[in-house]
Formats: structure tokens, C-alpha cells, sequence
């Protein structure tokens, strides 16, 4: 069995992966799509083999033809069987995915988009709750969303907020400034 039939075979939870961008819109008339990394990732975070693309609220496999890098956040992406420009309409808004395991055994260094998921804790106030996404609606300070019994949190994109990060058991610590729990 190759590798692509393996893939397809398996469809993967979202818990299982990393939102990392959205398909934007078509390019072109050959299925060609523009896909944009969300805040926290890069262009290159999108150069994978194969990519996740939820349709219908499931993650689908979709081999890789091509990749060719547009700029610091954008790719255009040649998909199989994704042959014309009414097809790449067809997936345009979706989110794509990768897998956190494939992360992880290439031992890239998580981007800070791959926090999502993340068990958030602070270290006086005990757990949080879990990181669901990142704000950068201002495009200068970028903020974790995290999700408590029902209502957010955000907690600025700062370093030195952050204590410590332990990938194996997905948690991300802070360490926050007195009463920013409070706003």
C-alpha cells in the first residue's frame, strides 16, 4: 500500500491535528488554490505532502501536487484531483489541517499557532482552560483565546507570560501579571 492510499485510508479527529490555514479562493483555471497560514504560522507551515481540508465537518486528505511559495503567508497549491477552477471554488473557505503527530516526528519546533488545543494553566491561579484560538484582529498584539466554562479569556501574546511549555502533555503555563485574570 503507498503512502497516499495509507492517508487517505485514515481519517483523523481534529483533536488529532493543527489548524494551521484556510484555502482563500481559486487561482487560475486549473484547480490551483491560494492558501493563507493563520496567525502564528507561516507560508511554510503550509508546505506539507499531504494537507487536511474540512469539508462537510470532517478532515479530508488531499494530496499535494504542488506548492509554490506566494509570500510570508500565502502558498498556491496544486491539489489532486482538484483539476478546475469550479472544483478549487468548491473548497474555498475551508480550513486546513495537519497532523500533530507529523509535527511532532519531524521535530519542527511548534509555531505559536499550534498552541491551539493546549491545556492553559497559570501558575498561581491553578488551570485555565483550553487555548481555542489566536486573535490578531489588531494585527499588533496578537492574544491566546482561552475557553473557560463557557466564556473566553484572552492573554496577551507576550514571552514573558510564558513560563513553560510541555509539548508531551499539550499545556502551556503562564505566569500573569496580578488582576489580568480580573479584566
Amino acid at each position: 500500500m503507498c503512502i497516499r492510499d495509507s492517508i487517505r485510508s485514515k481519517m483523523i479527529d481534529k483533536s488529532e491535528s493543527v489548524k494551521i490555514g484556510l484555502i482563500a479562493k481559486p487561482h487560475g483555471i486549473g484547480g490551483e488554490v491560494v492558501a493563507r497560514a493563520l496567525t502564528g504560522f507561516t507560508s511554510e507551515d503550509l508546505c506539507y505532502e499531504f494537507l487536511f481540508v474540512e469539508l462537510d465537518g470532517g478532515l479530508v486528505p488531499f494530496y499535494v501536487e504542488e506548492v509554490r511559495v506566494k509570500n510570508g503567508e500565502e502558498v498556491l497549491v496544486k491539489f489532486e484531483y482538484v483539476d478546475s477552477q469550479e472544483e478549487a471554488r468548491r473548497i474555498s473557505g475551508s480550513d486546513v489541517y495537519v497532523s500533530r503527530e507529523w509535527l511532532e516526528e519531524q521535530g519542527e519546533e511548534l509555531s505559536v499557532g499550534g498552541f491551539v488545543g493546549y491545556k492553559a494553566c497559570e501558575s498561581e491561579a491553578g488551570e485555565l482552560g483550553t487555548i481555542i484560538d489566536i486573535d490578531d484582529q489588531n494585527g499588533v498584539n496578537p492574544l491566546f483565546v482561552i475557553e473557560r466554562n463557557g466564556t473566553e479569556i484572552l492573554v496577551p501574546m507576550v514571552d514573558s507570560f510564558i513560563s513553560a511549555v510541555d509539548v508531551n502533555n499539550r499545556v502551556v503555563t503562564f505566569e500573569l501579571p496580578e488582576g489580568l485574570l480580573d479584566l
